[in-house]
């Protein structure tokens, strides 16, 4: 039986077997964890691509944000709350929040300088600064101001049943539903009629009475409906009926006697 101990150097072997070992071991369990762990380059290209574009959107708002800040701005809207000097902003581009300066100017509708004590919820205010942060205006000039009213046109058709030439005023009959409009006319008024295969600009002197209008304005409730008219259009097909239709040159053969 071989005695290993009687080998020169056996102890120097033995702890070198013992490295190599414990290496291998360690080794193996490494590449058995990054096989297990390891994402596949797909996965890795994805993560890596949505990560690229999360940390490019975040440095373009902050650019965006740097730059925008201290820019003149004014936003409007009615007040929807107040807190000392901080007021909050409904506009139709969502909340806004304003700072008014100490120094800031603020107007009421007639024109005066107020105090911010004096102002109130549901006021419709005109809010004039220097952006400081998004959605947040440090205002110099507060000025309130009647809330604009929202225009609604109005489409109206019928036939005309009388023109005034001289006060630009027509009346027309909707048939149908048994509304009777008056329109007035005036030089920002068009009126368009198709001749011969296009549409063309006319005056008033073109309508007549009879001929079916469709007619888009502004409605002034009153005991009539009347209309400021904006865009007027002459139906073609009422033009064409009211137009005299030929009548037939030939004439029937008359019967000839048989002897």
């Amino acid at each position: 039986m071989t005695n290993f101990k009687s080998i020169p150097n056996f102890k120097y072997y033995k702890f070198f077997a013992i490295c190599l070992f414990a290496i291998c071991f360690f080794a193996s369990s490494e590449l058995v964890y990054a096989q297990s762990f390891t994402p596949t380059p797909e996965e890795a290209s994805s993560a890596a691509v949505n990560d690229i574009r999360s940390k490019v959107k975040e440095i373009v708002q902050e650019k965006l944000d740097q730059v925008q800040k201290g820019q003149k701005m004014a936003f409007f809207g009615t007040i929807s709350e107040i807190n000392g000097l901080s007021l909050t902003l409904q506009t139709n581009e969502g909340e806004k929040q304003l700072n008014v300066a100490t120094n800031a100017a603020i107007i009421n509708k007639d024109g005066k300088k107020i105090k911010a004590e004096n102002l109130k919820n549901g006021l419709f205010a005109i809010a004039m600064g220097y952006l400081e942060e998004k959605n947040v205006l440090g205002v110099r000039r507060l000025v309130m101001s009647e809330k604009p009213k929202t225009s609604i046109r109005e489409i109206a058709c019928g036939k005309v049943t009388d023109i005034s030439k001289e006060e630009n005023v027509l009346t027309i009959k909707n048939e149908s539903k048994n509304i009777i409009y008056t329109l007035e006319i005036n030089d920002k008024t068009i009126i368009n009629q198709k001749i011969a295969g296009k549409v063309e600009k006319v005056k008033i002197e073109n309508i007549k009475n009879n001929d079916r209008l469709i007619v888009i304005g502004l409605p002034t409730e009153n005991e009539h409906k009347i209309i400021t008219a904006k865009i007027i259009y002459l139906l073609p097909e009422a033009n064409e009926a009211n137009t005299p239709q030929p009548t037939s040159s030939k004439t029937s053969p008359t019967p000839t006697s048989t002897p």
